[in-house]
């Protein structure tokens, strides 16, 4: 190892020692990392969307983006898939058939979250859509 890499090293065991780095569940901001994935229905409304899917991608754009296929034997871009009430619907498609004013709340789940609460196989996230 260089000098340089040993000092990094040095500095970030210091930091997590000594509780500089962000507590767990929160930003580096400091926020609550919740906030930044859940869309409430107050937050809907205020973009003027009648529809779900348009609201989302004013809001959070990147939770809807296509990021290409999601394993070298399948060259297909992968969307993110879309839960409702804790049964799968489909992919981010269906969000365009859906009404804002007929849900409370909207929730984004990573690939790892949405593991450990739907099962394998969301290699680009969930949505989930609590419907009013």
């Amino acid at each position: 190892m260089t000098m340089r890499t040993l000092t990094a090293v040095a500095l970030m065991m210091s930091c997590v020692m000594c509780g500089c780095a962000p507590a767990a569940g929160t930003t580096q901001a400091g926020a609550p990392a919740s906030r930044n994935s859940v869309l409430t229905q107050a937050q809907l409304s205020a973009t003027n969307s009648e529809v779900l899917y348009d609201a989302i991608n004013k809001l959070h754009p990147d939770w809807l983006t296509s990021r290409g296929p999601s394993s070298m034997t399948d060259s297909s871009p992968t969307m993110v898939d879309v839960f409702m009430n804790g049964t799968m619907l489909g992919r981010a498609d269906y969000l365009r058939d859906m009404r804002v004013i007929d849900v409370s709340e909207v929730r984004y789940w990573n690939a790892g979250q949405a593991a450990a609460r739907f099962g394998m196989g969301h290699p680009r996230g969930v949505i989930e859509v609590t419907r009013k």
